[in-house]
């Protein structure tokens, strides 16, 4: 069964009163719910591949047709002010036809003003858009875009320039996909004005980027189980900065050694999803700021601190808060420790501070670079990343009287450096000066130590 549009008359539909006396879009509506009344909620297993894949295109060329006609009678709904109408022979309050259309047909605000006016743009100004679209050849997202993007053309642009910008853009559409038109829809000056083209997408960047400025949004909330959800709204060019520096520290590889004990199989990253393993890389980037960097004056301190007791420091066990009141474990107060300057506090009753002592126990960046130099980078056989991302641990903790020399150092990545101060692994320099790591009895009941690959050359005497 097939249900056909012909377009005649000025505006493009049959006159009422064809040979049933029916107008040609209601005969039309009538039979495709007919018809997909008939299909149901059938399955589609006794289907051959090649008729799959065949219909997956026919339902979308039909798909784009049927809204073209609904983005019609949306138009004509809005040329009669129908939701007017409504309003007053119902118990209906909308006044618009975009409202009229979120009450009745229960699509978002957003949805609706954007039919309301696409349907507007196709009814009377980019007949070419709306006939590949009738036809099936675009689909309404592709619709969009070329319609935007013919939008912007400057106001000083004749009638023919603007028909050529718009066929050339549908004759892209056979090719491209919303994204890609996107990026031409910049360029479609090009075919009326070349020499004025470069120009003119300069202004449509600059202005695109203001908008995306005023947009900007970056929301958090604690869920209060140790997770915090959020969300972005970011300009285009700083959202790129952001996948660039994550997609860096996701570049190296981090995976488990082809010889030796077992370690964790949780450390093998590769394995983990990409999206899991992107947010590991965010919070590693986070770690990673450049605090000193941040604007101190006229603006709170952006040190965050940890208050700990001596003892739960020492000992590992217990809690520690955060100058936001935010609770962790000892254990990652001890890591974060390692990178991190200590002010040690005296307090007095009720908690007063006393005396404030100066930062002490951290690597310098002498000793960074020469740590650097030495190691090459992550010590964790498997694991390589560069000494740029790693943090610089005490193999003997500074809670355990240890101290922050060159030989008691060890480079170590996010991953392995909260493995080491949280999963039961330790780290050791051996007599060589090479450090290893000592997986707990769980893993390797001997303790057996790990030595990275890179040293192999320099086995211990």
């Amino acid at each position: 069964m097939t249900a056909t549009l012909d377009h005649h008359g000025s505006d493009g539909w049959l006159p009422p009163g064809g040979p049933s006396g029916e107008h040609p879009v209601a005969a039309c509506v009538a039979a495709l719910e007919a018809a997909l009344g008939e299909v149901g909620d059938g399955c589609c297993w006794g289907l051959r591949d090649g008729e799959v894949v065949d219909l997956v295109a026919r339902a979308h060329r039909v798909a784009a047709a049927v809204e073209a006609v609904q983005l019609r009678l949306v138009a004509e709904a809005d040329r009669r002010n129908t939701a007017t109408a409504a309003a007053a022979t119902s118990t209906s309050t909308s006044t618009s036809t975009a409202a009229w259309l979120v009450a009745t047909q229960r699509v978002s605000r957003r949805e609706a003003s954007g039919q309301v006016r696409l349907a507007a743009d196709l009814d009377a100004r980019y007949e070419r858009v709306r006939a590949a679209l009738s036809e099936g050849t675009v689909n309404a997202e592709q619709a969009r875009v070329m319609v935007a993007a013919l939008r912007h053309l400057p106001a000083a642009t004749g009638a023919e320039e603007r028909a050529a910008a718009e066929t050339w853009l549908v004759q892209q559409a056979a090719w491209f996909g919303p994204d890609e038109l996107r990026r031409l829809g910049r360029r479609v000056f090009e075919v009326i004005a070349p020499e004025a083209a470069d120009a003119h997408e300069g202004r449509l960047l600059e202005a695109e980027e203001a908008r995306a400025t005023t947009k900007a949004r970056l929301w958090m909330h604690p869920d209060g189980d140790g997770v915090t959800r959020g969300g972005f709204c970011l300009p285009d060019a700083q959202a790129d900065m952001l996948a660039t520096a994550l997609d860096a520290l996701l570049s190296p590889r981090r995976h488990l050694p082809a010889n030796g004990p077992l370690i964790d199989p949780d450390l093998d990253e590769q394995r983990l999803p990409y999206d899991h393993r992107r947010g590991l890389a965010f919070c590693e980037l986070i770690e990673h700021l450049p605090v000193d960097a941040l604007p101190q004056s006229g603006r709170a301190t952006p040190t965050l601190t940890v208050d700990v007791d001596l003892d739960t420091l020492v000992s590992g066990l217990g809690a520690a808060t955060l100058s936001t009141g935010t609770r962790i474990s000892a254990a990652e107060a001890r890591r974060l420790a390692c990178n991190a300057g200590l002010l040690p506090i005296v307090l007095g009753g009720g908690s007063v501070p006393l005396d404030l002592g100066r930062e002490s126990r951290f690597f310098s960046w002498h000793q960074r670079v020469a740590l650097a130099k030495t190691q090459r980078g992550c010590v964790a056989d498997g694991c390589d990343r560069p000494p740029a991302w790693c943090e610089a641990h005490h193999c003997t903790p500074w809670s355990a009287q240890g101290t922050t020399d060159l030989d008691s150092g060890a480079l170590l990545c996010a991953r392995h450096h909260h493995l080491v101060h949280s999963g039961g692994w330790s780290v050791k320099v051996a007599a060589d000066g090479i450090p290893e790591l000592l997986p707990p009895a769980s893993v390797d009941p001997a303790r057996t130590p790990i030595r990275h690959r890179r040293f192999t050359g320099r086995a211990p005497p």
